[in-house]
């Protein structure tokens, strides 16, 4: 699961992480902007979204339907 993200400094959209770690349930992405190199992170708790996924997948689809 790595996702971009915005740098919270300058701005600047679509950056996609540097460093990716996965410990236990948390998956943290560490990311440094290109243009200002601004550093920073993200932790996700895995068990949220798989939740989400879980209830999107009960939902019928339009195949389905």
């Amino acid at each position: 699961m790595s996702l971009t993200d915005s740098c919270p400094s300058c701005c600047r959209r679509g950056i996609a992480p540097a460093t990716t770690r996965t410990r236990g349930n948390r998956h943290i992405d560490g990311y440094r902007c290109p243009g200002c190199g601004h550093q920073w992170a993200t932790a996700r708790d895995l068990t949220a979204y798989s939740d989400l996924h879980a209830r999107r997948a009960q939902r019928p689809n339009r195949k389905a339907a």
